[in-house]
């Protein structure tokens, strides 16, 4: 059964940063434990993706506070960048965390809104550079929400028209909005609408269909040679994005295995004023594969280590340009590009 190594793992506290400049460690008594324990069971219970696991997952959760397991928590200090996590479930490869997230007592007033951040990072959309024989590279860091960067998108996307080749670099992906995703893909396919993938939702037993745009700003890339750059760091809607353009056959991938995420969560879920936890209730399928890369990843077209990905992308794209070109002297550009590529100049 795909569900049946599901197990309980380890119980860890960590400090928020507020505990640890005041040297107080927050009290847990064993009330709230249970209480935290309770409302974990209840949210898995009402939409954890795969029942089977929800079970198996319910059971260790209220064995392990029956038996005391819970009574002696470890306490260790944390660095900021950790991430505060008590409860490991394991599935194969798969977490679900449970964080120590105290709320504030007041809102910072300084914080910055979620919008303004997303546009100080310009949606994801790190860099555009033309490559030697007219091939256009996009960095592209993470998939924003469509209704605030479809117009970033829509620029960024229309200029990659300018060239013959293009190469989408998603090896520092880790995912976002699947429908940003679906928005991007309209770029390299025709007007007819294309169905690109779906969102399965257990806690709405409802399937959401994304399908790519018949109306896109500004121009598309549905004739230029695609190739899209993946390794260990691309995750999620990233991986969804390079799988769905794998399976419709309109994109080569270059480098290696994704990390295999292709289940969804809506957030951060509140147990108590001191823990957070996120619980899987949905996942993306294929409506090629009917199926998706969860655990196994994305296999790239062509293996290569993630850091000399772009190196044979480029490489491949220009061959491919240079075989089918028509124009002698142009030809004899993409001949030398090749070369001086191949040489690492």
């Amino acid at each position: 059964m795909r569900v049946a190594a599901i197990r309980l793992l380890a119980l860890l506290v960590a400090l928020p940063a507020a505990a640890q400049e005041t040297q107080t460690d927050p009290q847990i008594d064993d009330t709230i434990r249970a209480s935290v324990v309770e409302r974990l069971t209840s949210k898995i219970q009402a939409g954890y993706l795969i029942p089977e696991a929800a079970q198996v997952a319910i059971r260790n959760l209220r064995a392990a506070q029956e038996s005391g397991e819970y009574k002696e928590i470890p306490r260790r200090r944390r660095s900021r960048q950790d991430s505060p996590r008590i409860c490991v479930l394991r599935q194969r490869t798969n977490i679900l965390p449970v964080f120590f997230d105290p709320e504030p007592a007041v809102p910072p007033s300084s914080s910055t809104p979620p919008e303004q951040a997303r546009e100080r990072y310009n949606f994801g959309f790190a860099k555009i550079e033309r490559l030697k024989g007219n091939v256009g590279y996009l960095d592209l860091r993470s998939f924003a929400d469509l209704e605030q960067g479809r117009e970033t998108a829509s620029t960024y996307l229309d200029a990659l028209a300018n060239f013959d080749g293009i190469i989408i670099d998603l090896r520092q992906n880790g995912g976002g909005n699947t429908p940003m995703a679906g928005y991007i893909a309209s770029y390299f396919f025709g007007a007819k609408p294309v169905h690109f993938t779906d969102m399965y939702w257990r806690d709405q037993n409802k399937t959401v269909e994304v399908w790519t745009s018949e109306n896109v700003v500004g121009r598309r890339s549905e004739r230029q040679l695609l190739s899209i750059l993946v390794g260990p760091s691309t995750f999620s809607a990233a991986e969804d994005f390079a799988y769905s353009m794998q399976q419709l056959k309109r994109v080569t991938i270059v480098g290696e295995r994704t990390g295999g995420g292709a289940h969804m969560g809506r957030g951060l879920q509140r147990l108590s004023p001191l823990f957070t936890a996120f619980i899987p209730v949905g996942e993306s399928l294929n409506p090629v594969t009917k199926t998706n890369w969860e655990n196994v990843g994305v296999q790239p077209d062509v293996k290569t280590p993630a850091d000399k990905a772009l190196f044979e992308a480029h490489l491949a794209a220009l061959r491919g340009l240079a075989e089918r070109e028509t124009n002698p002297g142009w030809q004899g550009d993409l001949r030398r590009a090749i070369a001086d590529v191949a040489a690492g100049k």
